[in-house]
């Protein structure tokens, strides 16, 4: 996942095999522009400083949503196009620089990035207006709405209301695909523990306002967010999965020929969690993952 060149040739093998038509010029040009802006190569931004929100969820996200794209096509029946290599290559382009507007601009080095978490859809929503008006793409400009799926504060139908259900269905499997690529990582806990608890700190979101105006902790630790992370799970995570975006992810499946890796991984990973939490211990949790973005000085 910290390889966009090797995420690029997965990605563009899989549509290349689902479509007769799919030009992977365009997308091969997003990997290169995301990677840049990652980076910090990218004119007008800084580089990435969130090690949580980074360029490898980005990959993941992609990959994502490309597996959830190909067997969305093979469930239809795959003889007539359901979404077609346009449609599918906007949807991957859509996942990648979904999380673009964490990515400061040359006039806000003063800050961090984590402190955009609550703007950055509409940030990222914004590039990526931008960014498809002056390509091939232009025609769906207007699309990188859909980006919106994956803020849990705007209701999924709201975003989606109006839409043909072809991209209604692209836009519920974009917000499936960011949700499941980071709980099913390898290092997801670790990684909440060491890079998404303190993007919250830096954001301010680790604490809160009571409903008579007492400030409030929301995490007090590391540990207290993993703590909270299966309530997280079950209240508002999986029912975004199950009823927002209709199991969206069941396209996983159709993909791996009946498998669903994603779902075991997943279920791996809230299980030894669970564990942990029962035995009040997370010494098991030993991994300290590498960010792989330069830190903000």
């Amino acid at each position: 996942m910290a390889s966009p060149g090797a995420v690029a040739d997965a990605i563009c093998a899989i549509l290349g095999r689902r479509f007769a038509d799919f030009d992977e010029v365009v997308l091969r040009q997003g990997f290169i522009d995301i990677e840049d802006i990652f980076w910090g190569r990218y004119p007008g931004y800084l580089h990435c400083d969130t090690p949580y929100h980074d360029l490898r969820h980005s990959m993941s996200t992609a990959l994502a949503m490309t597996r959830m794209v190909d067997g969305y096509e093979a469930a239809h029946g795959g003889e007539k196009p359901a979404l077609g290599a346009e449609l599918a290559t906007l949807g991957v382009l859509l996942a990648l620089f979904h999380d673009v507007g964490f990515i400061r601009r040359l006039s806000e080095a003063g800050i961090k990035g984590a402190c955009l978490i609550r703007e950055h859809e509409q940030r990222s929503v914004d590039f990526m207006h931008a960014y498809l008006a002056a390509g091939p793409l232009a025609r769906h400009a207007g699309l990188a709405e859909l980006i919106h799926t994956t803020n849990f504060a705007r209701p999924a139908g709201a975003i989606l209301d109006g839409l043909a259900a072809q991209l209604v269905d692209l836009g519920k499997m974009l917000g499936t695909s960011d949700l499941i690529s980071q709980i099913a990582g390898r290092y997801y806990l670790e990684r909440c523990r060491h890079f998404l608890f303190q993007e919250f700190v830096d954001a301010g979101a680790d604490r809160g306002v009571s409903p008579s105006g007492e400030p409030i902790v929301l995490y007090a630790t590391p540990e207290d967010l993993l703590r909270k992370t299966p309530g997280f799970y079950e209240h508002l995570v999986k029912p975004r999965l199950e009823n927002d975006f209709s199991h969206a992810y069941r396209y996983i499946a159709a993909h791996f020929a009946g498998d669903d890796p994603y779902a075991r991984a997943m279920q791996r990973n809230l299980d030894f969690l669970r564990g942990m939490i029962a035995e009040s211990d997370f010494s098991r949790l030993a991994r300290k993952p590498v960010p792989l973005m330069p830190l903000a000085e």
